[in-house]
């Protein structure tokens, strides 16, 4: 699971952020339900990510999201090809500086510390620590094609490092261990659910959908949510593209299908009725994908880091409370990671080191911090009553500033142009 998340020179990240699920020191509160303890390290089940539009709650998950493909894809794929490289946009420095991700996992019992820095031409420098208790042990270490560090049965593969690759990808492709489970992190164990992919149904549901009883599942869950779906259907579909030349191509795609109960007028159940999902609300494909999402990792052994960007959209609110509280109850065994604009989710039972804020200054700079490190003036004390309350008058400084009489004020303008050119005509 993810113990730890670093970025710096990224989008709208021109400082390191660091988003930590540890829990916090001498908190004790909902420690049977809300975090997994640990021997090592205990962590978080379920973080809750606040801020206003454009703040870049959205861009740090994308961080995440962009250090897993670059890992997944082992860099660049090609000599010639650059890396997907997106440095801090309002600051003409940094348009030359390095990006850096790092990340400290927890997988098969072991703690790795893995990080690396890169621009669009090549990885600048990458590490990796092995952490067992108050150790840490440098596995391998490299600036550029130099290395300072590495175990003697990968030195054989410097030669074949180009500089745009990621050495862990080439590590793992000869069964590194350490190597290996860190990819196998990146690539099965971690879900990232962003904006413009939540809708998609893959070839990684399929199983989920084949399978009667998880499938079952899924419908029980979505009846128990107050969504009138019987079934749902999984098929291909022929496709066809007018103009466009098929051949050598799949000729097929598949598609979801939902199937709902069909009434008379006495409200008799007179027969089903089919729709495909692109037809569905966007709440009903979000808690479907949700659902899809955490039933996937029960089928596959759980203990899972699964993150969900603007995670109430479309839903109702209380549908989203319901779906925190699952989150963080002990039947629970995946960490869930959410950004929202929801402050009726604090009213939940959750802890102050649970709550992360976003905000971002009038130099287009964004800020990451915990709840938990605010202190109490009065008490000496963590914050721990009113946060939803404290949060909506901005004392935290994450509440966007509208200007409403200005805004009006631009409608009118907007109103009185508009009539004035109906005028001329």
């Amino acid at each position: 699971m993810l113990i730890e998340f670093r970025l710096k020179n990224y989008a709208s990240f021109k400082n390191e952020a660091v988003l930590s699920a540890q829990t916090g020191e001498r908190l004790y509160k909902y420690k049977d339900t809300n975090t997994f303890q640990g021997k090592d390290v205990s962590l978080l089940k379920n973080l809750l990510i606040f801020g206003p539009n454009g703040a870049g709650k959205s861009r740090l998950l994308r961080g995440l999201h962009l250090m897993q493909y670059l890992i997944i894809n082992g860099g660049a794929k090609a000599v010639t090809d650059e890396l997907h490289y997106a440095p801090f946009w309002f600051n003409k420095n940094n348009q030359h500086e390095d990006t850096s991700f790092g990340v400290v996992i927890q997988f098969n019992k072991q703690i790795y510390d893995y990080s690396f820095s890169y621009n669009n031409e090549n990885i600048s420098s990458e590490k990796l620590v092995l952490i067992k208790g108050d150790k840490e042990e440098t596995y391998f270490e490299r600036n550029g094609q130099d290395f300072s560090i590495i175990p003697d049965n990968l030195k054989d593969l410097i030669p074949r490092l180009r500089k745009n690759a990621i050495f862990l990808f080439l590590a793992q492709q000869n069964n590194d261990g350490p190597a290996s489970d860190i990819y196998k992190w990146f690539a099965e164990d971690l879900s990232i659910v962003l904006t413009d992919n939540r809708m998609i149904i893959g070839k990684e549901f399929s199983e989920v959908l084949k399978n009667k009883q998880i499938k079952d599942e899924l419908l029980s869950f979505l009846q128990a949510a107050d969504f009138n779906i019987s079934d749902i259907t999984l098929r291909k579909i022929p496709v066809s593209i007018e103009g466009v030349s098929l051949e050598n191509k799949p000729q097929t795609m598949q598609m979801v299908f939902t199937s709902h109960k069909v009434y008379n007028d006495e409200g008799d159940v007179t027969g089903q009725a089919e729709l495909p999902l692109t037809e569905e609300s966007d709440g009903t494909k979000r808690i479907l994908y949700i659902a899809l999402v955490i039933l996937d990792a029960q089928m596959h052994g759980n203990h899972r880091t699964i993150l969900f960007d603007e995670f109430d959209s479309s839903l109702h609110p209380e549908l989203a409370r319901t779906l925190i509280q699952i989150f963080n109850s002990k039947e629970n065994l995946n960490q869930f990671i959410l950004t929202t604009q929801d402050v009726q989710l604090l009213d939940n039972p959750i802890r102050i080191d649970q709550i992360y804020l976003v905000d971002k200054n009038f130099q287009g700079v964004s800020d990451l911090k915990s709840v938990f490190d605010f202190s109490n003036p009065r008490t000496s004390g963590r914050l721990d009553v009113n946060l939803a309350k404290k949060y909506i008058e901005g004392k935290f400084g994450s509440m966007p500033v509208v200007d409403a009489d200005r805004l009006m004020d631009i409608l009118q303008e907007i109103h009185k142009g508009t009539d004035n050119e109906k005028t001329k005509e």
